[in-house]
């Protein structure tokens, strides 16, 4: 399953959540994804994430770093041109704990070096997506 959700110009603000809704099987392990495409206008070689899972019962939140671009400035991700696409894991071989409808929620928390208030729009993020497969180990 894939959700992917478009961000406008001038870019992701932060109180913009993308979100996706599944029902887990109680025997099935996963792995979850978010999928990043961005633009040479993404001003970090990092990203900072905030991921939230879940249910009626519990919820789970995680702070997360991804590398964006390596030490000379060049994009990892895959693409030509200035548009590259990252898919970054967030979790694998994952149990749920429950059937129950699960949520898995991302928003950005990406910040200037030295600055308390993230940054209030993330330029350069064009969608993300969260993915979400069956291992098949």
């Amino acid at each position: 399953m894939q959700q992917t959700k478009d961000i406008a110009t001038p870019g992701w603000h932060r109180d913009s959540i993308v979100q996706a809704k599944f029902k887990p099987q109680a025997t099935q392990n996963y792995n979850l994804y978010f999928l990043v495409r961005n633009d040479n206008n993404y001003p970090y070689s990092n990203l900072f994430l905030i991921a939230k899972i879940s249910d009626s019962k519990s919820q789970k939140i995680d702070t997360l770093e991804y590398e964006m671009a390596d030490a000379e400035g060049k994009w990892l991700g895959s693409g030509i041109w200035d548009l590259k696409e990252s898919k970054l894991l967030f979790k694998k071989n994952f149990r749920f704990k429950d059937t129950l409808t699960t949520t898995i929620s991302v928003q950005q928390a990406d910040r200037k070096s030295g600055e308390i208030l993230g940054d209030s729009i993330l330029k350069g993020i064009n969608s993300i997506g969260i993915i979400i497969e069956k291992n098949k180990q």
